[in-house]
């Protein structure tokens, strides 16, 4: 079924479409969209990009958690160290603590990442909403 306003082509059991447009009435209702995706109609609805948003999440986690156990391991090299191994403790140690700086700062840049096409698609639509509400002028 095609939308007659955005020409998108919606499945038929689609009531109404992406930019609005109900089948049904055959009128035209925004759907205002905040930068989390989120349709603004009472927090009923679920965010648009949730697993986008989870696998954010989870990547925001996992940096914390490598983070730690890096630093800990580094740690405990240093503390179960004797005479003859000091040295070599100390460079891996260090290693560990280096490794823990720069893993948390690629899997912070990957959520980042994530979240910014989030925001970047939810802006998309609501200039998209925008333009079909004031029919292009």
């Amino acid at each position: 079924m095609q939308c007659p306003r955005c020409q998108l082509e919606n499945p038929p059991s689609t009531t109404t479409c992406d930019c609005g447009y109900s089948f049904a009435t055959g009128e035209y209702v925004p759907k205002p969209v905040n930068r989390r995706g989120e349709h603004s109609m009472g927090g009923q609805e679920k965010p648009r990009y949730a697993a986008l948003e989870s696998i954010s999440t989870i990547y925001r986690i996992a940096a914390w958690v490598i983070f730690a156990v890096l630093v800990l391991v580094g740690i405990v090299i240093l503390a179960n160290s004797t005479e003859q191994t000091r040295s070599i403790a100390v460079y891996t140690a260090v290693a560990c603590f280096v490794g823990a700086v720069v893993q948390w700062l690629v899997l912070k840049a990957v959520a980042e990442a994530i979240m910014l096409f989030v925001d970047i698609a939810c802006d998309v639509r609501a200039m998209a909403a925008k333009m079909n509400n004031n029919d292009g002028r």
